[in-house]
């Protein structure tokens, strides 16, 4: 409270003026201010502890997050990483010196996408019980860059030196076999069979069938023909022997269906008829 006198000259009179300021929060008003600036600092220390705890138990750095450090080539975790949702990467890489492991509770699925069109491409799915992909192609290469195997929808290609089936009940194919040679192991038979419908074997040049050891065996329910159209038929062995053979009944037979078959000195078999004998010109057995 302020008080001022005015004296005006000539005169005996006082004029008395008062004002009366009030500064500041007084009261009730006061003490919730200064509560309420108490609190949001008790707060505030609270929050600030909080967060400095937060940062030393996580280990924030300013490369990254614990194990997990942020760099220009990527992001690198430096022990075993779970993921909830899907995982989307250009590259995935382990260390140097340690394994990449890829682990979970059912299947692991890696998808290649086409960026533009927005569609799965090539599709891997490995099971407990199953291996599948979805490609147009499937290939394999060895540590040289040489291919081993190729696939598509067109064509199988098995690049490897070697193809060894080793299935007890053998190997079965729906369609035509295309190669230039078949073998077995050593010591172990070779067996071609059609259990219910044809076998053929087809070369534009030469078929061959050799053993080097053992024999070569053909059977068959009904017929075996052997057929050449231009050529001949050579049977070469220290011994021919035609089995089974049946026996005609004593007597004479005029029949003209009736022929001998007779042996030139080379080995080239005809027929003769059984009045004149085994009788040929010359040129028939040169």
């Amino acid at each position: 409270m302020a008080s001022y006198s005015n004296i005006t000259p000539g005169t005996s009179r006082h004029r008395h003026q008062e004002a009366v300021y009030k500064v500041g929060i007084y009261g009730w008003r006061k003490r919730c201010l200064y509560l309420l600036i108490l609190v949001l600092t008790s707060v505030i220390i609270v929050n600030v502890a909080l967060t400095i705890w937060i940062l030393r138990v996580m280990n924030f750095t300013l490369t990254g997050i614990g194990k997990l450090h942020f760099s220009s080539d990527g992001i690198k975790i430096g022990g075993e990483a779970e993921f909830l949702k899907a995982l989307y990467a250009a590259e995935i890489k382990s260390r140097q010196d340690k394994n990449l492991v890829l682990q979970s509770a059912k299947n692991v699925t890696l998808n290649a996408r086409n960026g533009l069109e927005n569609t799965t491409k090539g599709r891997l799915i490995v099971g407990p019980e199953s291996l599948v992909s979805y490609n147009d192609r499937f290939v394999i290469y060895d540590t040289k860059n040489r291919m081993l195997f190729y696939a598509d929808e067109n064509e199988v290609i098995i690049g490897a030196k070697r193809v060894t089936f080793t299935g007890s009940e053998g190997t079965a194919f729906k369609g035509p076999i295309q190669t230039p040679h078949v073998t077995s192991e050593s010591g172990q038979d070779l067996r071609l069979e059609s259990v219910s419908s044809n076998l053929f074997v087809e070369s534009p040049q030469t078929v061959s069938l050799t053993s080097r050891i053992g024999e070569v065996s053909v059977s068959c329910f009904n017929d075996i023909n052997l057929r050449s159209r231009q050529g001949k038929i050579s049977l070469d062995a220290a011994q021919v022997e035609i089995k089974n053979l049946p026996e005609s009944t004593s007597g004479t037979s005029s029949s003209a269906d009736v022929f001998e078959l007779c042996a030139c000195r080379n080995g080239r078999l005809f027929l003769a008829p059984p009045i004149t004998g085994c009788q040929a010109r010359t040129e028939l057995c040169d």
